[in-house]
């Protein structure tokens, strides 16, 4: 027999989870602004970014397929950080079905669930950890119902294994069960496996995306093809807010394999049979620019600068501004800047768009194909339900496949020529026509008593804005007045300082700036936790020490913050004598509650900084796959050291010089340091790991090169004197 609470279903809503939102109505004068600023800047700092997603129907996420394997639609887009393969083992955990019999593919907007968020701020695992798992758990216990009734047995008899459901002589496949029943029995909410009963959650597992990318399969946009699709190229400006004087389209016209040039508005773009006809079409479109300014490198660091723009408060505990007012003479302040940067990814942006009798569909690799589908139904006045995104993987993201002009430019040429269309960035577009890193400005200060303790502290940081564009105008500069969510990310100061501040100084570039791995929190880490090494030797303190007293409390965060920091003592020999020629320093950041801390070594060759070791602890939190943070650390790891190195974008009249690889240099595998990754599990929940550790490398090298030559470099990228 069943259970007696059960009741029948042919397709059942699952449940809709609720989501931290920054919308609704704020009601406050501009006297109350402060306030409202400080909570939302903390708000940032600490939230655990939510999934909100369209539909949540349990049968619209998972599928049993014919061959006893389920399917995963993932709302989240993979982009390397290898959340598939997270995603497949926590389905495993529920189903009661070995890894090989999931298989995770991205949902489309047209049969899956939608995230309306976007994938970012490394919250794709921590974000769906429970809602995978709770689906999977109700899939199956409803099986289990439905076998039960079948066999006239009770539930509580029918056991599941490898995808199998049995009860004493009776046996059947969950696909086999799947395929005979039309309607289901609901079971009650069901209780989720205990970890002590986890069979893959903690162990090495290798990643399910493996094998398509070391086969070089299609699985990226780039790579894919439609029947009867042409190639297009768009003329974009290779100057600063530059406009098309005067324009010649004749000899594009004659190149072999070119169809047309359109001309609609401001659309410019050359159709063509294949890429690389494409590319030369475009190559030879003569075109006069019309340069408002001729901007400069210089021109552009003076619009970012602290007290210069709207200053806004986004922390303020006890009198710091005050005290440090008042005892002027004493105060220890520094200056640090972080440069323009470009994304550099793999591969450039890009989609094919197929216009059909009204129909539009987009196959892009996307963090955000919500917003995509909506801005392209807005460009192209459709309806949101006639856009279907189709999802891929994306060689690369950090921010940057967040844009949409691309996909609405294809969508628009497909609609003219009434042909499927492939519109990819150059490399060197990708480069003169991105959506950079933006650049920084702190002023750090502090007062220090005359026992050697850190009075007040304050963070003056100058950035401009990255994502408002993106948020509803209702949200936007009036009320919070920064972007608080990315630029000001991890501006506040973390230790125990009796008074502390923190403020944002906004304004606006040139150029378009946005989201980058870490968002502000590598920028602001690097400011804070390069001035705090600065105290440090100041105040005659051990850098590790010095933060473990600072990072003391009974809060849980305080806690992991030090064990941590003693970790990271004791797996980087912290306190034993290191080789000669070497420098050694540390930095540690909490971004939104993952703790990563490092040391790194490094050594110094004709004026170069060579990175040769690298201790870096993290606590994410549950450990779903080790080896997956592992590799994602490494990542951050190397991206950190590109960062702090080499990244900058020089801008020489209104033009961005660096256009490719030659001219932007990036770490290789011969600047491979020795990478020592330690994992700490404190908390039993997931957290982020994508970004985290990225942030603390560049002032732990930059603490390394004072330790080793005495020279204090407070600018990115660090160029030795």
């Amino acid at each position: 027999m069943t259970t007696a609470n059960t009741k029948k279903l042919s397709r059942r809503k699952f449940f809709q989870r609720g989501a931290i939102v920054l919308g609704g109505v704020i009601v406050a004068t501009y006297l109350g602004r402060g306030v409202i600023r400080r909570f939302a800047a903390q708000l940032a700092e600490d939230m655990d970014a939510p999934a909100l997603i369209a539909n949540n129907e349990s049968l619209i996420w998972f599928e049993i397929l014919p061959d006893n394997t389920v399917l995963i639609k993932s709302p989240k887009i993979e982009m390397g950080q290898g959340i598939f393969t997270g995603f497949a083992m926590l389905a495993a955990e529920e189903l009661d079905v070995s890894l090989n019999q999931i298989k995770v593919i991205h949902a489309n907007t047209a049969d899956g669930p939608v995230d309306r968020i976007s994938t970012g701020g490394s919250s794709s695992t921590s974000s769906l950890y429970k809602s995978i798992r709770e689906m999977a758990a109700y899939i199956r216990e409803m099986l289990k119902e439905t076998a039960a009734k079948k066999w006239s047995v009770s539930v509580f008899k029918v056991n599941t294994q490898d995808g199998i459901l049995s009860s004493e002589a009776h046996k059947i496949t969950y696909a086999d069960l799947a395929k005979s029943t039309i309607e289901w029995e609901e079971p009650a909410t069901p209780e989720l496996r205990p970890a002590s009963q986890f069979k893959f959650v903690g162990k090495e597992v290798k990643r399910t995306d493996l094998r398509p990318k070391v086969f070089g399969e299609p699985i990226y946009a780039i790579d894919q093809s439609l029947p009867d699709m042409v190639y297009a190229t768009l003329l974009q400006s290779p100057y600063i807010e530059a406009i098309i004087r005067h324009m010649e389209i004749k000899e594009a016209l004659k190149q072999l394999g070119v169809i047309r040039v359109i001309q609609e508005e401001d659309l410019v773009a050359v159709i063509a049979k294949n890429r690389y006809a494409a590319e030369k079409g475009l190559e030879k479109i003569r075109v006069e620019w019309d340069i408002p300014e001729k901007w400069q490198q210089a021109e552009i660091e003076k619009l970012t600068k602290v007290g210069v723009g709207n200053e806004v408060s986004v922390q303020k505990v006890g009198s710091a501004k005050g005290i440090l007012k008042e005892n002027n003479d004493e105060v220890f302040t520094e200056q640090y800047r972080t440069s323009i940067g470009a994304h550099a990814h793999m591969e450039p942006n890009g989609a094919i768009a197929n216009y059909h009798n009204g129909k539009l569909k987009i196959i892009i690799g996307t963090q955000a194909p919500d917003l995509l589908r909506k801005a392209v139904a807005s460009a192209l006045d459709l309806s949101v339900d006639d856009v279907e995104i189709e999802l891929t993987f994306a060689g690369g993201a950090f921010g940057r496949r967040m844009d949409t002009k691309l996909a609405i430019g294809a969508a628009r040429i497909s609609k003219i020529i009434g042909k499927p269309v492939q519109l990819f960035n150059t490399r060197e577009q990708e480069f003169l026509n991105g959506v950079y890193r933006p650049q920084t400005h702190h002023v750090l200060a502090a007062k220090i008593s005359q026992t050697g303790a850190v009075e007040a502290v304050t963070h003056d940081q100058a950035t401009p804005d990255q994502i408002f564009a993106q948020i509803p105008a209702d949200l936007g500069p009036t009320v919070f007045g920064a972007d608080f969510i990315s630029a000001g990310h991890g501006a506040s100061i973390m230790y125990n300082v009796e008074n502390k501040a923190a403020t944002m100084w906004h304004n606006k570039l040139p150029i378009e700036v946005g989201i980058w791995r870490g968002v502000g929190m590598f920028a602001n880490t690097f400011a804070i936790e390069s001035f705090f090494n600065e105290l440090a030797y100041k105040t005659s303190n051990d850098p590790i020490a010095f933060r473990i007293e600072l990072l003391q409390g009974k809060e849980k965060i305080n806690q992991r913050c030090v064990k941590v920091l003693e970790t990271l003592r004791e797996k980087s020999e912290w306190n034993q004598t290191k080789a000669g020629g070497i420098g050694r320093g540390m930095a540690i950041c909490n971004d939104r509650k993952t703790i990563s801390a490092v040391v790194a070594e490094v050594k110094v060759m004709d004026k170069k900084i060579q990175v040769v070791k690298i201790t870096q602890v993290i606590d994410a939190g549950l450990a779903i796959n080790p080896d997956g943070i592992r590799m994602q650390v490494e990542g951050a790891t190397m991206m950190g050291i590109t960062a702090a190195l080499y990244e900058e974008i020089i801008i020489e009249d209104a033009r961005i010089i660096n256009s490719n690889f030659d001219k932007y240099p990036m770490v290789t595998l011969a600047d491979t340091p020795k990478i020592n990754v330690v994992i700490v599990e404190g908390e039993v929940v997931p957290l982020g790991v994508g970004e985290p550790p990225l942030s603390p490398v560049a002032p732990a090298i930059a603490a390394a090169v004072f330790d080793l030559t005495g020279q204090r470099l407070r600018s990115l990228p660090m160029k030795l004197s």
